[in-house]
């Protein structure tokens, strides 16, 4: 067949073929990795979701800014630079302070919820703010007596918040229903002129909260100004100036699962040698089925040419009809007009007169022709017509030695 006969374009073809192979190579590594890099479109004020009151949008910002990274396991939380933490109300007080715990010494910021929110189903990964409070939950959970107390006024009594201490240079845009927090072992950092802080030190460590989360989620960052002051408060409150920042998985619930998974260890070392001479191997064989090699192969005749062929071909009629038995009194008289020929009887003899003939011919020790032809001609199925057969074609080869 030409080229032009194909019934599909080859090139068309191909491209199937490599598509398809792409797409099912990103169907494994998104189910083996999909938890991993896909964000979150429920109504959870995490940090990887996209809903209002998420903050996927801050690290976006901050990961075109600065170096980040996702702490997905605690053993992790060691390192070195600022680590961002979110709370949930649903958050257990166990997870976070083994947060406290392993990030000693370490510069941390802990942002408090403060909006109780349903998922808004109407539009996937939008929520319907209920309205403040989640805030006060969310503040037992550091295992401190700490005041959280959300403003009811609309609009802020005072459009910007002051830094102080090493803060001091810094004024924060303060949102709307501000949320604040008070406590006897917090020190404010950014406050309000009546002292309400929106940030603050928990005790002597470098562990930092803050109180309103609208200063960081997607909602107060879609205000360029807000979104500046995030930065440069994210930047001062790191130990070193521009470096690198990571976002907590593991109080949320979304660290990586360290459970073994049998798609996972196929797709990482040391397995992942063996999955690629896999991979090899089956390409090989894939091109071994698309290509032909050598010269093809001449179709052979349905029915060949020859007395063997017609005779195998009546044979094989005979056995699929199962009729092999009632052939035995026919090869019985084929083997008595031999027998008459090589032995010299006069032709004169037929029937049971050249039978008695043969029988005279039989050595004493053998059985007479008449009953090895008797026995040919009742055989009742092909074990006994082959064992007849042998026997009546034994005894033709002894009477013509």
């Amino acid at each position: 067949m030409s080229e032009r006969q194909h019934p599909f374009n080859v090139r068309l073809v191909a491209g199937l073929v490599v598509a398809g192979f792409v797409g099912f190579v990103a169907l494994v590594l998104l189910v083996a990795y999909g938890s991993r890099i896909m964000p979150i479109h429920g109504g959870e004020a995490s940090t990887l979701s996209v809903s209002a009151t998420g903050y996927k949008g801050l690290t976006t910002l901050v990961g075109r800014l600065r170096r980040t990274n996702m702490v997905r396991y605690p053993s992790e939380l060691d390192a070195e630079g600022l680590v961002i933490v979110t709370l949930e109300p649903e958050n257990r007080p166990e997870d976070v302070a083994r947060l406290l715990r392993l990030r000693r010494d370490k510069a941390t910021l802990i942002i408090l919820p403060k909006w109780v929110t349903m998922p808004d189903f109407g539009h996937p990964g939008w929520v319907r703010v209920l309205g403040a409070g989640a805030g006060e939950a969310a503040g037992s959970l550091l295992g401190e007596k700490i005041a959280v107390r959300a403003s009811s006024d609309d609009r802020p009594s005072v459009p910007y918040a002051g830094g102080r201490d090493f803060l001091e240079t810094l004024a924060i845009p303060v949102p709307r229903h501000v949320q604040t927090i008070a406590g006897a072992n917090l020190t404010p950092l950014v406050a309000l002129p009546n002292g309400d802080a929106l940030v603050a030190r928990l005790g002597e460590q470098p562990h930092y909260i803050a109180a309103d989360p609208d200063l960081f989620n997607n909602h107060g960052l879609k205000n360029p100004a807000q979104a500046r002051a995030a930065l440069a408060l994210i930047d001062a409150l790191n130990s070193e100036a521009n470096g690198p920042i990571a976002f907590d998985l593991t109080v949320n619930g979304l660290a990586g699962d360290k459970s073994r998974s049998l798609l996972r260890t196929v797709l990482e070392p040391p397995f992942l040698a063996m999955t690629l001479a896999l991979l090899f191997a089956a390409i090989l064989a894939g091109l071994h089925g698309a290509f032909r090699f050598g010269e093809p192969r001449a179709e052979a005749r349905a029915i060949a040419f020859g007395k063997a062929a017609l005779v195998e071909n009546s044979a094989g009629l005979i056995r699929l009809a199962r009729r092999e038995a009632r052939l035995g009194g026919a090869y019985a008289d084929v083997v008595r007009q031999e027998a008459a020929r090589l032995s010299g009887a006069p032709q004169a003899l037929q029937g049971e007169a050249l039978d008695a003939y043969l029988d005279r011919l039989t050595k004493d020790d053998r059985s007479p022709f008449s009953a090895l032809a008797a026995r040919l001609a009742h055989a009742r199925d092909r074990h006994e017509l082959v064992a007849a057969a042998r026997a009546l074609f034994s005894w033709k080869k002894d009477i013509i030695r």
